[in-house]
């Protein structure tokens, strides 16, 4: 599973549903996180980009502390697009991670 500490602006953009892809820049870090909550080794990463296995689910934490807000959502595509059209504004690649929220009950 995927946790991302947020920011208060960003964690509300994802909670109010303005937000719906989450941005990391294409570096070893990430990618070893994301092989891990999809299940697959270093041969299959990028054959399976776009292929989200059912029930990926990732976290949002409002800052380092889950009293501050936590929220999660189910993982439906994953893809590497420039980081210059992102909110990252980077001119490198990045992991363009969208998902859907999971309602609370």
């Amino acid at each position: 599973m995927l946790t991302f500490n947020l920011k208060k602006e960003w964690f509300e953009k994802i909670k109010s549903g303005e937000k719906t892809h989450e941005y990391r820049e294409v570096k070893p870090y990430w990618t070893k996180r994301i092989y891990k909550t999809l299940g697959l080794d270093d041969n299959d990463f990028l054959y399976a980009l776009g292929c989200i296995p059912a029930m990926c689910i990732i976290h949002f934490v409002n800052g380092y502390n889950p009293k501050n807000g936590e929220l999660s959502a189910f993982i439906t595509n994953i893809s590497i697009t420039s980081g210059l059209n992102t909110d990252l504004k980077i001119n490198k690649p990045v992991y363009d991670i969208e998902f859907e929220l999971i309602e609370r009950r």
